[in-house]
């Protein structure tokens, strides 16, 4: 790894961290045992027991997938969302190359029973981000069906077939 990709983990490693906590204590009012957290290795391993639930809706291997992701976008966004010591949703996102977007890739509810409401935390996760990173605009990559489009539409987003995304000004 290079020094100059070793700095950027790292500055943007404690953007993230920051970001997450203020972001947590914007939503704590309405969510008492919420915690956000970056992906780290407690996180992988709580998400590996969504694999085999029979509620799961994506096959998305988070504990494969994740490493390379992470070592390839240093800017990502990634928030885990807990409820006490229950992990109730991971994503993960990155700027676009010219850093006015901020995308959302992947975003997995728990498929047990949740206590949070965990789309919204996340957004306000993002938008968070995206303030620091100087982004106007949110953006919900590839949804995996009309349901899911029209759930985002009812926070603000716009739906762009020709790139298969969500947008949202912000």
């Amino acid at each position: 790894m290079l020094a100059t990709h070793q700095d950027a983990e790292r500055r943007y490693g404690v953007i993230r961290t920051q970001v997450l906590a203020v972001a947590e204590e914007l939503v704590k009012g309405d969510y008492p045992g919420l915690k956000l957290t970056t992906i780290n290795e407690v996180v992988l391993k709580a998400a590996k027991g969504w694999e085999a639930h029979p509620n799961r809706r994506v096959n998305w291997e988070w504990a494969e997938v994740y490493p390379e992701i992470k070592f390839r976008y240093p800017k990502r966004f990634e928030c885990a969302v807990w409820n006490g010591e229950c992990l109730n949703a991971l994503s993960f996102g990155r700027p676009t190359y010219s850093s006015g977007s901020l995308r959302l890739d992947f975003v997995e509810a728990s498929p047990a029973k949740r206590e949070n409401s965990v789309f919204n935390i996340i957004i306000v996760a993002m938008q968070t981000y995206a303030d620091v990173l100087g982004a106007n605009e949110l953006r919900i990559m590839r949804p995996i069906n009309d349901v899911v489009k029209s759930y985002y539409a009812t926070y603000g987003f716009t739906y762009v077939a020709k790139g298969d995304y969500l947008f949202k000004r912000i």
